[in-house]
């Protein structure tokens, strides 16, 4: 404040307007203290007088009015800092005109200070003296818990059997059953079985479903699973697109019903999927049945629910309802061992036995319900202590609990009273600003907490961040969020929906539908509108009444992603000068094309998220007067003007703490404000020129650089000196830097290049190092020495031109090598001694590669993956030898290297990924047999030379195996029928131009087969004929019998002979009959290939995989 002090002095005015806004000693500051105080009192009674509302109205009334009060004394306080900080902007340029009205200001704000003091004063009076004779519940320990990221894993407690009998019931293969002999198929020929999930709230209906969803037999067995939380409003838009994004991992703009269903339909017809529709409250699901009756056979429903009413026995076309599955509390004896470690009950305890009596008494208060186990076991855990235990087992709460969902929900709201802090309590009920079911992340809840202060602001940003994430953490403990392992997001339960409601019902709200525009409460603070297309604007002038409003959220994400399709500017002006106390305002993915002038009304603006808007080309002048601005998302905003978008005069946004620009504009900083250059910049790129102002040296001035920093264009950095004057040693939160010289500069100097890349030495913070196109000679630089990077995670070298590589920071994990078409040798850096924790190596495309200490690396004790591809002068002097605990091996024209492979297959227990291409040479030594390992899942052999002898014998008892690819084994004759019914798990079996091979097993276990493609295999004995199934199996092109109108065929297996002279080619490819009207549900027919594509990267499914 110094500063502005001494700036003002010389002109008469600017004493008065330094004594009334900045100076803490004078009248208008020291009544603002008075008030902030009054504030911390205020908050004491409302946190001492909750847990009576629920049972008195009165208390609930004078509570009300109390929030109120504090409501209005809060935003004084900020406008008075708001206008401080306009005083201090304007510092330099004080004129008359703007003194009067700084002073005229000062003057009737001083009685609106008075009118708010008086207000939260009378308000503290009257509910204190209310609760004057109520006992006051003791106030629990404050909340002082770390920041905590990491979380155990999920555990299913006792529900073992209802997982398994949901397994059987859907038809899920149990290992040593094919897919057609599953108990689920034998009890109906119907393609797609329903299983409802039955119980109340909080017995633990999702989690079953999730483990169901995620189970490892499920995740075989289905191509595509879909997760859908349904809620009380079926949106069947909203579903639709929402199973689209899952099939085809992109979403739909479309609105029409039928558009959409038909987009579904092709994305799932030929696919097995299982869908899981989550919370249903009306027969409105069944609107989805359509689409998933053209699923493939095996596909199922699961549906969660508390009631049987939404179900009927009836069948709609090839579906049918199993029966179900109804959940009941937890056994008593597991229920007691899993509410004993919800609350920290242990026999290490020295008062056990008394605390243990205490839990038995509260135990079996709660009915088996795990979701009530958690909570109030969290509470518990809070403070281990005696006296605190009786508090919460003497609680009046129980009193009033009545059975079923009402009881929880008092069992719930007693967890919310014994949260640590006001804070938390805040930060919990914020959330029903959400609908039920909608899916978060941590860092999109904790901004919005930071934004409307329901946290205590820290000395810096980071300090802020981190003790937002420790709130967000301490209510996951609490079970307050639920985490979905599939989505690796957050949801609340529905019930604590309930209760966050229930607590601030008249302050926060999320609007669905029209209706909901017609019951806003007036006091309304936070809110969301779910669909964009509710804005109309009778809606948006309902909103403009909102004078108290501090959160709009148009569209969070996970909800509807319909766009408007209305100009938006006309409305959105209306809410600028209405809407004045707003905080947050998050508008993306809303097709704006211009952001109003009048956008500078809202000065208490803190959040503005306008992601997403492809059409917005630039910023308002009046953007300047966003004073309190902090965070500022434009990220997505495609046509945005990098030189012309940002208006002069955005340095007066010093408050400005975080900002996400365009993609295209972060490549170049000529368009972006300087004061942006000193804020949070995550992901940033920056091109360095030769001439101009984007020099290599600016870079020292983005004092916020975090996440990723790609710098290209480093061919135009001349000199050490010159890279040093980037400063990255300095910039400590970045994790991950991306190096790039152009790729074949024609003038590139390899001296220069090295002195350049050993100017760039990054903080010690830096986890993730990409170095591409480099010319140097020495790699890597010496500031990548044994400990100088200790958190360096992983390494990328792209089409660089040494030779050789030295010794590596010892903390990688991550080796990646890329295209250096000039390397020779790896000796003096792959060595276990050297990197202990080497966990993935890959060396692909590298020609001139001779020398890599294949012989030690059995040494790499935690080493789970190996790629050596195109590397076809390795040479091999002894045999290579692999650690145990390798998963992925994959070995493509590795020159001599393929000698060792037989012998270094040998005791890798825990390999599930094995490809071996391209390595003919596999001389005649090797043994007749060669053992894989039973845990092996995916298996590739292509021109694998005297191998092929023994593939019958190495597929013996893999009872793993889920994918087999075999092509080019030109010495593969036959693989037995016993040997492919020692496969239970195989799911897909391709074959390819094995010109020699005469059988693959009985046509039987063919069939069972979920994909099987046979190409170039002139000497098997396919035959066509029909089978229940539908599948044809046949020699030849095509089979000449058609088959019958009734037949439906829901997977084809391809079989197909290429010809085997120019002569026996077609000119116009005919089929050899007329296809049916049959529900045909995957079809391939193939013309000759000529080679073979390779998996060199297999998809690995995964519980939850969308993309």
């Amino acid at each position: 404040m110094d500063y502005i002090k001494t700036a003002f002095e010389g002109a008469a005015a600017v004493p008065s307007v330094y004594q009334c806004l900045v100076a803490p000693n004078s009248e208008l500051s020291q009544s603002i203290s008075r008030l902030d105080t009054t504030l911390i009192v205020a908050s004491q009674i409302i946190e001492r007088s909750e847990c009576w509302c629920f049972r008195y109205d009165r208390i609930r009334k004078l509570l009300s009015y109390l929030k109120n009060a504090v409501y209005e004394a809060e935003l004084t306080i900020e406008e008075f800092e708001s206008q401080r900080r306009r005083a201090e902007n304007h510092y330099w340029n004080i004129a008359g005109e703007l003194i009067n009205s700084f002073m005229n200001w000062a003057t009737g704000f001083q009685n609106k200070v008075i009118s708010a003091q008086g207000n939260l004063n009378h308000c503290c009076d009257q509910l204190e003296k209310f609760c004057n004779g109520f006992e006051i519940p003791q106030n629990p320990e404050k909340f002082s818990r770390p920041i905590t990221v990491s979380r155990p894993p999920v555990v299913l407690y006792g529900r073992n059997k209802e997982l398994d009998h949901a397994i059987g019931m859907l038809g899920i293969p149990r290992s040593g059953l094919y897919a057609g002999e599953s108990s689920g198929c034998r009890e109906s020929n119907r393609k797609i079985h329903v299983l409802p999930i039955v119980g109340i709230g909080g017995i633990g209906k999702t989690t079953l479903s999730q483990m169901v969803y995620k189970d490892k037999r499920a995740d075989s067995y289905y191509d595509l699973k879909i997760w859908l939380c349904v809620t009380q409003k079926f949106d069947l838009e909203r579903m639709l697109k929402e199973m689209i994004q899952y099939a085809t991992k992109k979403g739909s703009d479309f609105t029409s019903l039928d558009l959409l269903e038909d987009t579904l339909i092709e994305a799932i017809k030929s696919k097995r999927v299982l869908l899981v529709l989550d919370d249903i409250w009306s027969s409105d699901w069944q609107q989805l049945l359509g689409p998933m009756n053209e699923a493939s056979k095996g596909s199922a429903i699961i549906l969660t629910s508390r009631s049987r009413e939404h179900f009927n026995n009836s069948t709609e076309g090839n579906m049918t309802l199993l029966k179900p599955i109804l959940l009941e509390g937890l056994e008593e004896g597991i229920y007691w061992d899993f509410f004993k470690k919800c609350a920290g009950l242990n026999v290490g305890l020295s008062n056990y036995s008394e605390l243990e009596h205490i839990a038995g008494v509260i135990c079996r208060r709660l009915k088996g319900l795990p979701l009530a186990a958690k909570t109030v076991g969290g509470v518990l855990k809070q403070r281990i202590d005696r006296q605190h235990w009786i508090t919460i087992r003497d609680s009046e709460m129980w009193k009033v609990m009545r059975q079923g969902e009402d009881g929880i929900m008092h069992v719930l709201l007693l967890s919310y009273l014994h949260l640590p802090s006001v804070e938390l309590k805040k930060c919990f009920s914020y959330c029903s600003v959400f609908s039920k079911g909608h899916e978060f992340h941590p860092y999109e809840i904790t901004w919005f907490w930071i934004m409307n202060r329901l946290i205590p602001i820290q000395e810096n940003l980071k300090s802020t961040e981190n003790l937002a994430w420790s709130y967000f953490y301490e209510l996951e403990n609490r079970g307050f969020f639920h985490y979905i392992q599939t989505h690796d997001k957050y949801v609340m339960h529905d019930l604590m929906h309930d209760v966050c409601r229930s607590l601030r019902g008249d302050e926060c709200y999320c609007l669905e539908d029209d209706q909901a525009f017609a019951n806003i409460p007036p006091n309304m603070q936070y809110m969301s509108v779910c669909r964009t297309r509710l804005l109309n604007a009778e809606n948006l002038r309902k909103l403009s009444k909102l004078k108290k409003l501090r959160t709009l959220l148009v569209a969070p994400a996970n909800m509807s992603i319909t766009k408007l399709n209305w100009n938006f500017p006309i409305p959105f002006s209306s809410l600028c000068n209405e809407l004045t106390s707003i905080r947050c305002l998050s508008l993306t993915s809303c097709k704006i094309k211009e952001i109003p002038e009048n956008i500078g009304n809202l000065k208490c603006l803190r959040y503005l998220d306008i992601s997403y808007n492809e059409e917005l080309k630039k910023l308002p002048q009046s953007f300047c007067n966003l004073y309190d601005l902090e965070v500022l998302n434009m990220r997505g905003c495609c046509q945005f003007s990098a030189d012309s978008g940002f208006p002069s005069g955005c340095d007066k946004l010093r408050g400005l703490k975080y900002f996400r620009p365009p993609e295209h504009v972060v490549t170049s900083l000529t368009g972006i404000p300087c004061l942006f250059k000193a804020i949070q910049l995550y992901n940033f790129k920056y091109k360095v020129e030769n001439c101009g102002s984007n020099r290599i040296e600016i870079l020292k001035d983005l004092t916020g650089l975090g996440g990723s920093l790609t710098i290209t264009g480093l061919e135009n950095v001349l000199s050490k000196k010159e890279a040093e004057e980037a400063r990255l040693n300095k910039q400590e939160h970045i994790e991950k830097l991306i190096l790039c010289w152009q790729d074949e500069f024609p003038m590139a100097n390899n001296e220069i290049h090295k002195e350049v890349l050993e100017g760039l030495c990054p903080h010690s913070n830096l986890e993730d190092l990409v170095i591409s196109n480099y010319k140097g000679s020495d790699l890597p630089p010496r500031w990548m020495g044994k400990d100088d990077l200790p958190k360096l995670n992983s390494v990328m070298l792209k089409k660089c031109s040494n030779k050789t590589v030295s010794q590596f920071s010892c903390s990688i994990t991550v080796l990646q090598i890329y295209e250096c078409s000039e390397l020779e040798s790896l000796v003096d850096c792959l060595h276990p001694n050297l990197l202990p924790k080497m966990k993935s190596i890959s060396i692909i495309s590298c020609p001139k590669l001779n020398s890599l200490p294949v012989e030690s690396f059995c040494g790499f004790m935690s080493l789970e993956k190996l790629l050596l591809k195109e590397c076809g002068r390795l040479t091999c002097p002894t045999k290579m030898s692999l650690p145990p605990c390798i998963k992925y091996l994959e070995l493509d024209t590795c020159g001599e290297l393929e000698n060792s492979i037989p012998s270094c297959l040998e005791n890798l227990t825990s390999l599930e990924v094995l490809i071996i291409l391209n390595c003919p040479n596999i001389v005649s030594t090797c043994p007749t047999e060669v053992s894989l390992p039973p845990s092996l899942k995916h298996l590739e052999l292509k021109t694998c030379g005297e191998l092929e002898n023994s593939i019958p014998s190495c597929l013996e008892n893999l009872t793993s195996l889920e994918v087999l690819i075999l092509a080019k084994c030109l010495n593969l004759v036959i693989i037995p029928n016993e040997v492919m019914r020692s496969l239970p798990s195989l799911r897909r079996l391709v074959v390819m131009f094995c010109p020699n091979l005469e059988s693959l097993g009985d046509e039987e276990f063919l069939k069972s087969m979920d994909h099987f493609f046979i190409q170039d295999c002139p000497k098997h004995p396919l035959t066509w004929e029909q089978n229940p199934n539908g599948r044809q199996l046949s020699k030849g092109a095509l089979a000449t019998a058609a088959p019958s109108s009734s037949d439906t065929i829901p997977q084809v297996a391809l079989i197909e002979q290429a010809p085997t002279t120019a002569q026996d080619t077609p000119a116009t490819p005919i089929l050899p009959f007329t296809v049916p009207s049959v529900p045909l549900h995957r079809l391939s027919i193939d013309t000759p290939m000529t080679d073979v594509p390779s998996s060199s990267n297999p998809r690995k499914r995964k519980a939850g995989d969308q993309n």
